[in-house]
């Protein structure tokens, strides 16, 4: 914990360094590593308001779709109900839908993966570095605890594109955000157990993200995940603020989490393959390591701003013909297309 002294000082000199970067970024959409590391102390300095003013400022002036079609995963949502569980996940920093994905989609998904060749994480290396080499992911001799597919690979799987462009998860994540919501990074990936090793990069301790301003994930089980099977952990409302005690950047264990936001908090998000869930992983996160067996899983983030990371654009050569006419309509949410 810093000294309010202090803690002023590097405040004033973040927020100096950070608004210049900013005002760059809204002017000609230019990412530097400056801009982003100032962006991350001030959020710590701040324990999280600088990013709450931004998001304050970034609704006021971007605004809302007057309406966004429901139709799609989570068709059974009305007006009402989609307002409730927003105010869940606002109170608890996640969702767990009632909704769950076709046995059949979730079957040629998962057909899909072990057909197709993924880099994994070189355990050798010390930091989350991924093999240029790929491979096929092999339950009964993995060679790392994490196997990842790449977004053109993501996209050449049409059930998976499917779900990249379904709206009402837009619809979410839009009264989630408070503005429109932007497509911002896709990611599909098996988890195996590895004996503890190369835990930190495979984002196996605790942490929070902050690659953008605000986000929302939406995680899409595709396999059965149990206490053994690697679930999604999270600190239940801890996406709010970051308390003095842990105000730092970086890996956390798990009785950190415990002894700050009480063990009662600290949960498993376990589910049968097909559960989807909206996740604010600003809020304290893990996947569990893996006892045994195996986890497949894919993700969508959209965000409010792209400010932050920088990350290569989808290819709209992959992206079916079918979802042109939605990527015109919503080209504010689409705008990562190249």
């Amino acid at each position: 914990m810093i000294a309010p002294i202090a803690r002023w000082i590097k405040k004033a000199k973040y927020q100096k360094r950070f608004s210049s970067e900013y005002k760059n970024f809204i002017q000609h959409q230019a990412h530097t590593p400056k801009g982003y590391a100032a962006f991350r102390k001030l959020f710590v300095l701040t324990r999280g308001k600088s990013n709450d003013a931004l998001s304050a400022d970034i609704n006021q002036k971007i605004g809302k779709y007057p309406e966004v079609s429901l139709d799609g995963i989570l068709a059974n949502f009305t007006g009402e109900s989609l307002q409730k569980a927003v105010a869940q996940m606002q109170k608890d920093g996640f969702y767990i839908f009632e909704q769950k994905l076709d046995a059949a989609v979730i079957e040629e998904i998962y057909r899909y993966a072990q057909q197709t060749p993924a880099s994994y994480i070189d355990v050798n290396h010390s930091g989350q570095a991924y093999t240029k080499e790929q491979i096929l992911f092999d339950p009964k001799k993995p060679v790392s605890p994490r196997y990842q597919f790449n977004d053109r690979q993501v996209l050449a799987c049409a059930p998976l594109q499917k779900l990249i462009f379904d709206t009402s998860l837009l619809a979410f994540a839009q009264e989630y955000l408070g503005c429109k919501p932007i497509l911002d990074i896709v990611a599909f990936w098996w988890s195996a157990p590895f004996g503890g090793k190369a835990k930190n990069a495979a984002a196996q301790m605790y942490h929070f993200d902050l690659d953008r301003i605000k986000f929302i994930k939406f995680f899409f089980y595709l396999t059965d995940v149990d206490t053994h099977t690697g679930p999604h952990c999270y600190v239940k409302g801890s996406h709010q603020t970051l308390p003095s005690a842990i105000d730092r950047d970086g890996r956390f264990e798990d009785e950190e989490m415990s002894a700050v936001y009480g063990a009662e908090n600290v949960l498993e998000l376990a589910g049968k393959k097909g559960t989807i869930m909206a996740v604010d992983t600003r809020g304290f996160h893990k996947g569990k390591e893996l006892e045994h067996g195996e986890r497949l899983l894919f993700q969508i983030q959209y965000t409010n701003s792209m400010f932050g990371q920088s990350y290569a654009k989808f290819d709209a050569q992959s992206i079916l013909p079918e979802y042109a006419q939605q990527i015109q309509q919503y080209s504010y949410s689409y705008q990562n297309i190249a």
